[in-house]
């Protein structure tokens, strides 16, 4: 990829203050915060999926910040498969092209791969742009995508990642620490932190229903309601119904709309 001599003036404030700003990212809150603000500024996106080898277990740990309301459940479980998904992808196309950055679709002058376009478009991902991050034997320990990117995928956006990214991973690095250190939770490899029907009643409760009126829609006691809201506040590290729905949307649990 031919990146262009400098950032013009604007990208590079923009940069310089995404930059200043990622120090102070200490939460996944933070986390997505920034993303969705300073890093915005320069990746326009609505989704950014992130893989860490966290050393907690054998494989990579794979999370979700997303803004956007048709990328769900279903879709994040079928991309981070460990054989079918995104991560081997984007090995294989790494190694094809020899490129830092994955573009996805690629230019015209480029062979397209196809199965890693289709299972973009299948799961509503729309593009993807991604950067593997190589860890100092050579071995990639994180990778970085953003998906549903509403600007060209071109030689300034790739430039732009390799600026980004190490920053990016910093931060992201920085929030599992903290959670770790605070017994907080992390995500699953499975992708799956609540289960379909905890989720439906974090829907519920973000749309501002009681417990009564969301055991009467779901044709359930309110006791079963509020074991579930319990379980959800334990899984999500909150002590309130807020906190847990604020929590959820920066996972990508609930969308933010």
């Amino acid at each position: 990829m031919n990146h262009p001599t400098r950032l013009g003036e604007d990208d590079r404030l923009r940069f310089s203050d995404a930059v200043e700003a990622s120090l102070n990212v200490m939460s996944r809150q933070q986390f997505f915060v920034w993303t969705q603000s300073s890093v915005q500024s320069l990746i326009p996106h609505e989704i950014l999926i992130c893989g860490v080898e966290d050393g907690t277990c054998p494989g990579m740990a794979v999370h979700r910040f997303s803004a956007s309301r048709y990328f769900r459940q279903e879709h994040f479980d079928v991309v981070i498969d460990p054989i079918h998904g995104l991560m081997p992808r984007l090995l294989a196309a790494s190694e094809a092209s020899r490129c830092s950055v994955v573009f996805c679709p690629q230019d015209a002058s480029r062979e397209v791969d196809e199965v890693l376009l289709e299972l973009i478009t299948d799961n509503e991902m729309k593009n993807l742009a991604a950067q593997l991050v190589l860890g100092a034997r050579g071995k990639v320990e994180a990778f970085y995508g953003f998906s549903r990117l509403s600007g060209p995928l071109d030689a300034r956006l790739g430039y732009l990642i390799d600026l980004l990214v190490p920053h990016l991973h910093n931060a992201f690095l920085r929030v599992l620490a903290t959670e770790r250190e605070a017994g907080g939770p992390t995500v699953a490899r499975a992708g799956k932190i609540v289960t379909p029907r905890q989720q439906e009643i974090l829907n519920l409760i973000k749309t501002g229903k009681t417990n009564q009126e969301i055991a009467e829609l779901l044709s359930c006691s309110p006791w079963t309601i509020k074991n579930h809201i319990q379980a959800i506040l334990r899984k999500l590290g909150s002590n309130t119904r807020t906190h847990a729905i604020a929590r959820a949307m920066s996972l990508g649990i609930l969308s933010p709309d």
